[in-house]
């Protein structure tokens, strides 16, 4: 059995998450002007500029190890 409500129970799958229902309601507000809106819109960009710079982290060091393996090319010696 599953101990969690259904979606149709709950009317949404947004009610099972605080977060969401908060978003949701924040959304609907008719007023979108001052200081918390715009401390939240700054905070989206915070986020995703996290995200920007963790992602061309990885870029950078993927390019450092594909340079890496490029240099290492394996020379044949003779043997005598």
């Amino acid at each position: 059995m599953n101990e969690y409500p259904r979606e149709d129970e709950l009317g949404g799958e947004d009610q099972n998450c605080l977060l969401c229902s908060l978003v949701k309601t924040l959304r609907s507000t008719k007023q979108k002007q001052g200081a918390f809106h715009t401390h939240m819109y700054n905070a989206r960009i915070e986020v995703l500029q996290a995200f920007r710079s963790l992602i061309d982290e990885r870029i950078e060091n993927l390019e450092k190890r594909k340079n890496r393996e490029e240099g290492k090319k394996a020379t044949k010696i003779i043997v005598e």
